[in-house]
């Protein structure tokens, strides 16, 4: 039959302990450190990777509020180039205007003198015709034969003398 100890044997608690030992042992140097170590390299490898990403997050952040500085500077100096262009074209325009406005009066002006000019033109034609009509109905009357040079002289200084005070007035 079986006997029933309460203690175990002292052999066999021994060799059970240093079989544990020795598997203890075993483990660790065979399983423990190379698991160890790989699970640290691991972690410095994560611990690398995150840094590596705060590194990039800050370079992103970085980057990014340089971009937003230079697009706000973009458009601001669009805004600026915008305004000077539409001043510089009010400018232009009141320009052009300026020297419409000078061109036209000057138009006008010459309009005016050669209105003038024609005025005097006519006048004299006038001049000349109503006294060639004179002479010639005044030879008819008389029927005398006075000079037409003479006729002329005296025509001409008789329309002077009417014609500068009725065109005058």
């Amino acid at each position: 039959m079986f006997e029933v100890r309460a203690l175990p044997v002292l052999s066999s608690m021994i060799l059970a302990w240093a079989a544990l030992l020795l598997l203890y042992l075993m483990l660790r140097h065979f399983l423990y450190k190379p698991v160890s170590q790989f699970l640290n390299d691991r972690k410095e490898k994560i611990k690398s990777d995150i840094d590596g990403a705060k590194v990039l997050k800050e370079e992103a952040i970085a980057l990014r509020d340089d971009y937003e500085s230079r697009i706000s500077l973009a458009k601001k100096e669009s805004q600026e180039i915008i305004e000077s262009a539409r001043k510089r074209g009010e400018e232009l325009k009141e320009g052009i205007l300026a020297e419409a406005k000078k061109e036209a009066e000057g138009i006008v002006s010459r309009a005016r003198k050669e209105i003038a000019r024609e005025r005097e033109v006519a006048f004299q034609d006038i001049k000349s015709q109503a006294g060639e009509i004179a002479i010639l109905i005044a030879s008819k009357i008389m029927e005398e034969e006075i000079k037409i040079d003479k006729q002329k002289s005296l025509i001409d200084k008789f329309i002077d003398e009417v014609g500068s005070s009725k065109w005058q007035s």
